[in-house]
């Protein structure tokens, strides 16, 4: 194996590793770690397509000796690259903590919040904000109608309780017989802000 097809291997590995794997890693180590990874596809992405550049300009300086051996690197940079792009085989490793039976979005001026129930009888709360803030909530719930009970493994975010009341297209923290607005909505983010 050439030391050039050893790198096109390596650098278009760990691009895919790191997109893939984004579910694991975005809670384990999570927080400050997230922005070192998302920095590191970005750096492999510009590497991948300069290395690509490179590798067509070689092709073109040496047209008159072609074999296949010299587009096997660029074979594999082009198809990781296009599978990390657009993910056509539809690899969603997110699968492994359960199928998400219930979503709901908070959309804040600084921060955003996905909460997600899942089959297994565990829920998500995925809050990202300003500065990096990026934090995993998590633990085990029931629903019965339309009435959450939430027992969480790690602290309780802001806003929220151990028990939730769903009221037409929203989520409300039940604190003392009173119902408080957690400005969650169900669905997918709309984008709101």
């Amino acid at each position: 194996m050439t030391r050039n097809l050893k790198i096109s291997l390596i650098i278009s590995i760990l691009f895919i590793g790191l997109i893939r794997f984004r579910p694991i890693w975005e809670r384990n180590p999570g927080g400050f770690w997230n922005m070192l990874f998302f920095l590191g596809i970005a750096i492999l992405f510009f590497w991948l397509i300069v290395k690509i550049i490179i590798e067509i300009l070689r092709l073109i300086k040496q047209r008159k000796n072609l074999t296949f051996k010299l587009f096997i690197p660029i074979l594999i940079m082009t198809v990781l690259l296009l599978d990390g792009l657009f993910n056509p085989l539809k690899i969603d490793l997110d699968k492994v903590y359960g199928h998400v039976d219930f979503r709901a979005c908070y959309e804040g001026t600084q921060n955003q919040a996905t909460f997600k129930l899942r089959e297994s009888g565990e829920f998500d709360i995925h809050w990202t904000g300003v500065f990096f803030y990026d934090e995993f909530f998590t633990g085990d719930y029931v629903k019965n109608g339309d009435t959450i009970l939430l027992d969480f493994k790690t602290e309780i975010p802001r806003n929220l309780s151990d028990t939730l009341v769903i009221d037409g297209d929203y989520i409300f923290s039940l604190k003392s017989d009173t119902l408080i607005s957690t400005h969650f909505y169900l669905g997918y983010c709309k984008g709101l802000n």
